[in-house]
Parts: C-alpha cells; structure tokens; sequence
C-alpha cells in the first residue's frame, strides 16, 4: 500500500511539474499590438483547456492502484463507494479546476508605474455560456433520473445507499469548484492590451471551458449509472422506468461525447495597424519560398502520416513496430525540411548571386526557445535511462515473472486439480531490438535536427525581403525543433507504454499469489507507467500540433523593428 501511494504521489507531482511548465511556455508574450496581444490569449487560453480537459479524463487511471489497495471498485463497473467517489471523481474534478483557476490566475498583470482598470461590473450570471450549461443540466437530470429511480424502487437496500453515499458528495464538491472558478474569472484584471470587447469574450470562453470539464466528468458518471443500473440485483430488478434509462445510457454517452466538441466563443479581433497597406509588396522569390514553406507544412504533415501507418500497419505485432514507425514518421519529416531548405538556397543564389548570409546579431531572434530543446533532451535522458533500468533488472524480473505466471496457472486450475494449468510465458521485461530502435532514434534525430539548423542558419538572406527572410527561419528552427522534441517525447511515452504492457503481472490483482522480489517494489512503478505514457504521448501531441508556434505571417511586432522599414513604416 506505501509503495503504490509512494509511486500515485510521485506521478501526481510530476504531472503538476509538466502542467505548470507548460502553462508558463504558453504564456501571452508582452506587445504592444493589440490584435498580436490578443491572438496569444486567445491561443493561451485554449490550450490550458485542452490540459484541463485531458487532466480531468487522464487522472482517474493514475489513481486506481490506490483504489485497488484500499479494496474499493472501479466507479466505472458501476460501483459506487465513497472512496471510489472522492479517489476517482472528486480528485480529477478538483485537479481539472484547479488547472483552469491556475490559467486565469497567470494572465498577464498590468505593469508600469501609472496603471489603469475599467470601473465595470461583471456577474457570473452573464458568464454562464447557455450551451455547455443546458448540456450539464441535461447529464445531471439523467443522474438524478437514476436516484430517484432507484430509491424509488427499494430505498433501503445496499445499492442505493452506496449510490446516495457516492453521488451526492462529488455533486457538492463539482458544483462548488465550478461556482469558485467562475467567480475567479469574472473578478479577475483584465488582460493588458486588449479592448474590452476581447476581454469579455476571453472570459466567456473561459467559463464554457469549465462547465465542458465539469460537463465531461459528469458524462463519464452517466455511464458508469447505465452500468450500475445494468448490474441491478435480481431480486427486487429494476422498474420500468429505471429500464429505460439503461437502455439510453449508450446512446447519450456518444451524444455526449459530441456534444463536447463545441468550440468555445471566438474572441473579436481588432483590425491590423494602419501601417500594414505601406508596407511594400513581397518580391516574387519571397512569395515562392513563403509557399515552399507552407506546402511542407501541409504536405510533409500528411507524408510523415502515411510513412507510420506504412511502417506500423503491417508490423503491429511486433514491439519494434511503433518506434520504427516514429523513426520513419520523423526521419521522413525532417528529410523534407532539408530539402526545402536546400531548394530554398539555390532559388536565391540563382536569382540573386551577390546574396550574404544573415546577420548574425538576428540568430538569437530567429532561433527557437530554450526550452523547446531542453525539453527534447530531458525526454531523451528519460527514455535512456529507463531502457538501462529495464536491461539492468530484466534477469531478476523474468525469473520473478515465470514464477508468478506458474502459481497462477495453478490458481487457475482450482485445488482439485490433478495437474496444473497452461502456463503462458510471460513477455521478457527487456527486449534488445526495441531499445535499440528506441535509442538511434532520440540519439540520431537530434543530431540530424542540428545539421538541418546549421543550413537554415547559413543560407543567403532574401535581399529584399528582410522580414519575409527572418518569418521563413523562425517558421523553420521552430520546425525541426518541434519535431525533434515531440519525437523524443513520443519516445519516451512508448518506452513506458512497452514496460507496462509486456508485465502482466503488475496488472492482475490476485491476492492469493505470492510475487518474489523485485516485483513486489517494481509492480507499483509499473502501474503508473502506463499513465506517464499516456502524459508524455500527450505532451508529444500538444508540441507536434501545428499551430503551436510561430507563424508563417506577421504576427511578432518585432519584425517590424528588424525589418528594412522607414521610421514612418515602423510607428
């Protein structure tokens, strides 16, 4: 019980590490445009709903090795429990809410020694988004459906009262985080730089982001009640009615899940600078290698796509599959990134011969952030060093694991048994050709990232084309970076996902079994690591998604400054 609450605790605090990192990289950098300041709240706040609504359907599994120890059942299989209803829903409820209070708590503040607010008052009744509101009251009046039907029924009986004690709790404690939450967002400062338009809309989508989590968590508790209904006892059975809203469970889960994807209200943006018409139109070469850029965007997307399926489809079966298919999906990616470049080089060479490199004051502007290539090694040394534990205890495990797939084969066969059940040989712990695969790649992809950097950096500059010039580098530092570390988080996230699947016997809670050492340390480890895959798989996603990063078009009113402007242009 210490080591699997010992290990709950240890995931839990990393995860709130990777959820405060990732909120404080996302965070609305300071301008002074106000259609740039609120294009990155808007950005801001959706991706710290997306963390918030991924915490609160991810959370649960991370607790249920504590909720196996402590002898409570899954609210899932349709058992309701106090402690299956404060370890399962309530965590993951508040923690979701939590992530959403921490967004709105780390917008930018006001600065300067003069600072002004708006005198102008906000209720939480005009946050409260209809939609999203009538599709939580819709969840809730299906839940209190089953209540009352089942006490209806037989008031006194087991069930009920388990229903009634895990139900009602979690209610109390959603219903209060959800009204904290609101308040917090209709008395918080207004975002500097954004017109009072954007503002309110900011805060209105933020609302629809807590009542969706809220909303999401209650659905999940929607279907956990047809199950409950569906494993009834009989006698006294279920009523008419309670029948009937067996039946409907499945079809409003799919609803609902639906229903979810309602996208959260756009925010108004201002009109761009006056001086964005003065500014004089692109050159032929800066419009050809603009779309160069933009069809590698979109096409070495799709291509990096197919060579995973391509690679994984056919060899799924085996371990080796998956990271082969990401060496492939990456190596394919990057591969296109160089030529881009390469072609881009001799576009410019040939049209304008007496082209120089770039100025090597704008590296540091165009080279992406730190963090972005500390992330990708930090992924990298995780991955490393787990392949190098598992090579390390693989003998002991193994010995352990066939004991334990032995005495379970004899728990299978019963006591009477004359002989002992079919022993299933268990997966070995360590698999050579999986670790190699998975160490050339977040050793090789790196080096190669850095190579590709080099000619991006090296290339001659557009002549006229200065900002166009600086855009198109950004866009492909932050590229190859991107690439480079969601791989190596990828990575990671299948080293983990492996350990956990191939150790069955850190998954079957037979208590009659004995486990050997180092199993009976290792198996609580074991069981996170399939929620810290999961982590990092989405962390991966999140850094590959596209949007996430600079942008093909002017958005940085930094590239004016750098820009071959006059002082007019530059106002």
């Amino acid at each position: 019980m210490a080591a699997a609450a010992l290990s709950v605790i240890g995931t839990m605090v990393f995860c709130a590490v990777v959820v405060a990192f990732m909120m404080l990289t996302v965070r609305p950098k300071p301008g002074t445009d106000p259609r740039t300041i609120t294009e990155a709240a808007q950005k801001y706040a959706r991706r710290i709903g997306m963390v918030a609504l991924g915490t609160a359907l991810w959370l649960p599994g991370v607790l249920q090795p504590v909720l196996r120890e402590t002898g409570g059942e899954l609210w899932w299989d349709g058992h309701y429990a106090f402690s299956s209803a404060v370890v399962q829903l309530g965590a993951p409820t508040v923690f979701a809410l939590a992530v959403l209070a921490a967004g709105e708590l780390t917008w930018p503040r006001p600065r300067g020694t003069v600072r002004t607010a708006r005198l102008e008052h906000r209720g939480v009744r005009a946050l409260i988004p209809r939609y999203m509101t009538g599709l939580a009251c819709i969840f809730l009046a299906y839940n209190l459906l089953i209540l009352a039907t089942t006490l209806a029924r037989d008031p006194g009986s087991v069930p009920a009262r388990q229903l009634l004690a895990g139900w009602a709790p979690w209610l109390l404690l959603t219903v209060a985080a959800v009204a904290g939450v609101l308040k917090l967002i209709s008395v918080r400062p207004a975002v500097p730089g954004t017109a009072p338009e954007a503002d309110a809309a900011l805060r209105r989508a933020s609302a629809h982001r807590v009542l969706r989590t809220a909303a999401a968590v209650m659905l999940l508790l929607a279907s956990s009640g047809g199950i409950f209904l569906g494993n009834y006892p009989d006698p006294p059975g279920l009523s008419p009615a309670a029948d009937g809203l067996r039946n409907l469970s499945l079809p409003l889960l799919f609803a609902g899940i639906l229903a979810l994807f309602k996208r959260a209200p756009r925010v108004p943006l201002p009109e761009p600078s006056a001086f964005a018409g003065a500014v004089p139109a692109s050159s032929p070469l800066a419009v050809k290698s603009l779309a160069s850029s933009l069809r590698l965007t979109i096409g070495g997307t799709l291509l990096a796509g197919v060579a995973w399926i391509g690679i994984f489809a056919p060899n799924w079966e085996y371990r080796t599959a998956a990271p082969l298919a990401l060496a492939a999906a990456a190596g394919s990616f990057t591969f296109l990134c160089a030529l881009t470049e390469y072609t881009s080089a001799r576009r410019i060479r040939k049209h304008s011969p007496a082209a120089g490199p770039l100025d090597p004051g704008a590296y540091d502007f165009v080279r992406p952030p730190r963090w972005l290539g500390w992330t990708g090694t930090a992924a990298a040394a995780l991955a490393l060093g787990t392949l190098l534990g598992t090579a390390l205890l693989a003998p002991s495990v193994d010995r352990a694991a066939q004991a334990f797939a032995e005495s379970a084969a004899n728990a299978r066969s019963g006591p009477g048994a004359g002989q002992p059940g079919p022993v299933t040989a268990p997966e070995p712990f360590f698999d050579w050709r999986f670790a190699l695969a998975a160490t050339l790649l977040v050793l090789l992809l790196p080096l190669l990232t850095y190579l590709v950097s080099r000619k991006v950096l090296a290339r001659p500059a557009l002549p006229a084309d200065r900002d166009v010039d600086l855009r198109l580098r950004r866009v492909a530092l932050f590229r190859l970076a991107r690439t480079s570390t969601a791989t190596c988080l990828a990575a990671a996230g299948l080293v983990f996902f492996d350990v956990s699947l191939h150790s069955p016997w850190a998954h079957t809670y037979i208590r009659d079994i004995e486990v050997e050492p180092p199993l009976t340390w290792l198996a609580p480890l074991v069981q996170q690591s399939n929620a810290v895959a999961s982590l990092l798989l989405l962390a991966a996603i999140v850094v590959a998604w596209r949007q996430f990063g600079p942008s093909h078009f002017p958005d940085d009113p930094r590239y004016a400054e750098r820009a071959d402007l006059s002082p007019a242009q530059r106002a």
